[in-house]
């Protein structure tokens, strides 16, 4: 892709983004950032991209950023979506009405958020990449507003394997509305002055072009713009350069020239035209002509200004709207406003527009302002909702109505991901002379911010700051949110505080109220020792869950469900309706919610031995817990994903995991390893054989742990340890331990940690005579337990010890055994060690079991919900992927597992699972 009319020097620039086309074009989906300074061609270089595209064949769709749009929500996403609405048929049918909602192509639904329309966002492109290779060009990205961005960054992170590429031109200096990380990145840097001198064109001496691209970083704008700006004798070296020249910082001064030259009637239509909330024509002329204005008068001497073409009205270049707009009085401003208010036929847009025009208090505009955030929050369109009703706020003259408003903006903010308007918005709040409703409103958002974006010991501070305020439910809701937070902080006092006055102070005649104020104090009772007193009210909120129509579908308690489970110790308990509302979270797209549900689901479904699920959807949680940028994770999903992986082989993923997992960690300032950490590091050290960072990593938490474990027995961490022990050579210290961890337990242990000391027993016993019984008696203790992994690893080294001993025929029997149910499990790094030792036996292993390849958690993913009978259509919505991503990982599944169809793979999980 050679260079274009207008297009110098970026050679460089198109090759990278030819090759990004080609790659989009063979199946794989590209997102990249072409960024630059203002002025430096990127706009350029995108439409030339796009333009050879569609003599290609690509589809092109283009969104153009628009600084006074920013606020207004979905601008961007309905310019890019609307060519592609014919494919809205082919979306989901719960993803396709919200879209149509957010987009106003339809009724309202009230369904979904953000998320939600982010998928739906993504099948319909997905829908229309299928036809033909889509490019989507987002130029001036730091101009489209937030919702927009988010939804189509959303879905070009999420469609891997489309004909699909997205393309965004990004202002070096300028905040994106949401985070790019993970595009490609094409830098549009200055010209050099072989480039600049084809720019500029004859007449400019060699000298003068050295001195302009090193006055002007070699800005093409600027450059270009000496060619008005200079004299022949200034371009031939004959006179000096003027003091002011185009250089990036200064080209508002230029543009201030150039503005100041028009007249009175055509700056008129310019500032119509920059205080417009679109590109259309039709309401700036008709405002002109409201004022008494030609429009054909005002429009002949904006030729350098302004481009109408085709019932559209764009600025030459977007700084000059900027410049424009800066360069208007605040009267002048005010008076555009109210013409285009007068015009206007979209209700929201007027709305806008008089609230700009209205410099004081208004309430009855105050109330519409507010009607139109209400709409917008029924379509999900957060940020502008939160624009909305903070406008409302300032426009209103009842100092309680406003703080009121700005609270709830600050709770709309909150839910488009708006973490610093959160707080700007609830610190004036708070700063004011706000009642005591709006002030613990401000505070639970502040808090229930700080759980995932900051650290939970400032969490706790500000939901108890709230606690003291609040009322009714929200009281009861605070209460819940610094129960949980005590939780993750290990204060025991101030869980059961929160939980006995929750229990006090709660409606029992309203259901949610109800429904906490049984769970929360019996959660604190099991905390306290006393389950007996806790189970019954812990079962009564699990009745409330499923009885309670609204209760029942609120994925808001996604988190409450799984957490019964625990304190019940028992995840059976929520079996029957889990997978219900983690797929009614997954409908709703509360991603959110659904992060922290799935990071807990995964523990409760590793408890239970189901690892083809909890490798499944502990990848799932961390892939949602870095898409919206959270930096806690409550359910240690790392930590879980990190152990599947692990075991599966896949070291460099578990690494990862790890490392993510100890920033967590830092983040709260907890203890650097706590136990639970320290378990996993000792894990994953364990299956990629490095039994130096084992013994070191538990030896440390023997000393300042007491090594507790799982089940907080003291030395728990011994199994561990021991093997550790042995493998380096230290037999005396692997006894040693032994014997201490059999003290430590001289209280009857309860079964699980019963055998894994007669496991140990068996390792460091002196003759295969003592050990077989030992291995015999940790296998029958085990023998109750939901998850297999531990009867399986005890088996392999039960088989192990065998076959040293000389007693291969026996070996094979427990080798066989821990092979076959590793192989079940799909714990494929565990399936070869007990394949190798079965091998070293002299049987005979089927190669493929032997050399079987680990699926990746989003493989598994589809695996599974391909097995239920769904299509690919339909994993693609659930998984919010694109139908040829999961085409992707289907035939990765099948290729890895030697299978051949879907009813084949069905069978084959069935059995596994």
């Amino acid at each position: 892709m050679r260079g274009a009319p207008g297009l110098v020097g970026r050679d460089a620039e198109l090759s990278r983004l030819a090759d990004l086309l080609a790659q989009a074009g063979s199946g794989g989906t590209v997102a990249a950032v072409i960024r630059g300074e203002a002025g430096s061609g990127k706009t350029t270089l995108l439409r030339t991209v796009a333009d050879r595209a569609r003599t290609d064949g690509w589809t092109c769709v283009a969104v153009s950023g628009i600084e006074s749009e920013a606020v207004l929500s979905g601008a961007g996403l309905l310019a890019a979506l609307t060519p592609l609405r014919r494919d809205l048929d082919s979306v989901p049918a719960v993803q396709a009405d919200v879209l149509a909602a957010a987009l106003g192509w339809g009724p309202t639904s009230g369904v979904g958020d953000r998320f939600l329309i982010g998928a739906a966002t993504l099948s319909l492109l997905a829908a229309a990449a299928a036809r033909a290779p889509l490019l989507l060009a987002v130029d001036d990205a730091q101009w489209v507003d937030a919702q927009s961005m988010e939804a189509l960054a959303f879905a070009a992170r999420r469609l891997g394997h489309d004909r699909f590429v997205m393309l965004v031109t990004h202002r070096i200096g300028t905040p994106l509305p949401v985070p790019l990380d993970g595009f490609d990145v094409v830098a549009v840097a200055g010209l050099m002055p072989d480039a600049a001198r084809e720019l500029l064109g004859p007449g400019f001496s060699a000298t003068v072009v050295e001195r302009l691209v090193s006055e002007t970083g070699g800005n093409p704008l600027a450059l270009r713009e000496c060619l008005h700006a200079l004299n022949q004798a200034q371009r031939a070296g004959a006179a000096a350069l003027p003091q002011a020249l185009p250089v990036p910082d200064r080209l508002n001064e230029l543009y201030a020239v150039e503005l100041g030259r028009l007249s009175p009637s055509a700056w008129r239509a310019v500032v119509l035209c920059a205080a417009s909330t679109d590109e259309a024509a039709a309401p700036m002329l008709a405002a002109l002509v409201s004022e008494g204005l030609d429009p054909d008068e005002c429009l002949a001497g904006t030729a350098q200004v302004l481009v109408v073409q085709d019932g559209r009205c764009t600025f030459r270049h977007p700084l000059l709207r900027s410049a424009a707009w800066a360069r208007a009085t605040v009267i002048e401003r005010q008076a555009a406003h109210r013409s285009l208010a007068a015009v206007t036929l979209d209700q929201a847009a007027r709305a806008w527009h008089r609230a700009e025009a209205t410099p004081g208090h208004d309430n009855a505009l105050a109330e519409e302002l507010a009607r139109v955030a209400d709409v917008d929050r029924s379509r999900r369109g957060f940020a502008a909702a939160s624009g909305a009703i903070e406008r409302a706020a300032r426009l209103t003259a009842d100092p309680g109505r406003r703080a009121d408003w700005l609270a709830v903006a600050a709770e709309d903010a909150h839910l488009a991901g708006d973490a610093d308007r959160v707080r700007r918005l609830a610190a004036e709040v708070l700063r004011s002379d706000a009642g005591a409703e709006s002030r613990a409103r401000v505070l639970l958002t502040l808090g229930m911010l700080e759980v995932w974006y900051g650290t939970f010991a400032r969490a706790r501070d500000l939901l108890e700051q709230a606690a003291e305020l609040a009322t009714g439910l929200q009281l009861i809701r605070t209460l819940s949110e610094l129960f949980h937070i005590c939780y993750l902080l290990d204060d025991i006092a101030g869980m059961v505080a929160a939980a006995d006055r929750a229990a006090s102070g709660a409606d029992g005649t309203e259901p949610e109220q109800a429904m906490l104020a049984a769970y929360l104090p019996g959660a604190a009772r099991v905390v306290e020792g006393r389950p007996d007193l806790g189970a019954p009210l812990i079962h009564q909120a699990l009745e409330l869950l499923e009885t309670d129509p609204v209760l029942r579908d609120d994925p808001r308690h996604l988190s409450v469900l799984l957490l019964c489970a625990r304190w019940l110790m028992d995840p059976q308990t929520v079996a029957a309706f889990i997978d219900r509302r983690i797929a009614r979270a997954r409908e709703a797209g509360a991603l959110g919610l659904l992060a922290m549900g799935l990071s807990l689901y995964s523990g409760g479904l590793a408890w239970l031995g189901d690892h083809v699920r909890a490798h499944a959807f502990a990848g799932e949680a961390v892939e949602l817990l870095e898409i919206l940028g959270y930096t806690a994770d409550p359910g240690v999903a790392y930590e879980i994903a990190a152990i599947e992986s692990a075991a599966r082989g896949m070291h460099d993923d578990a690494q990862q995991l790890l490392d993510q997992a100890r920033r967590m960690v830092a983040i709260n300032g907890f203890d650097p390893m706590p136990p639970h950490l320290a378990r996993t590091v000792a894990f994953c050290a364990t299956c990629r054989g490095d039994l130096d960072e084992v013994a070191d990593v538990l030896e440390d938490q023997v000393v300042r742990f007491d090594g507790i474990g799982l089940y907080l027995e003291p030395l728990g961490v011994a199994p561990l340890l021991v093997e550790a022990y042995l493998g380096l050579g230290r037999d005396a210290d692997a006894q040693a331990l032994v014997a201490r961890f059999a003290a430590a337990q001289a209280l009857e242990p309860i079964p699980p940690v019963a055998a894994m000391l007669a496991r140990c027993e068996a390792l460091v016993a002196d003759t295969l005579d003592d050990a077989v019984p030992a291995f015999e008696r940790a296998l029958a203790l085990l023998g109750d337990q939901p998850d297999q992994f531990e009867p399986a690893r005890t088996r392999l080294l039960y088989g192990m010890r065998l076959r040293r001993g000389g007693r291969r025929v026996d070996a094979r029997v427990q080798l066989e055994a821990a092979r076959r149910a590793f192989v079940e499990m799909e714990l494929t790094l565990w399936a070869e060690r007990a394949a190798h030792e079965l091998a070293g036996t002299g049987e005979r292993v089927h190669s493929r079991d032997a050399t079987r390849e680990p699926l990746t958690s989003q493989e598994t993913r589809v695996a599974l919900l391909v097995a239920q009978g769904m299509r690919n259509r339909e994993v693609a919505a659930a998984l919010f992927l694109s139908p040829k991503t999961v085409e992707h990982h289907l035939g990765a599944v099948l290729r890895k597992r030697g299978l051949r169809s879907r009813t084949e793979l069905a069978r084959a999980l069935a059995t596994e699972t």
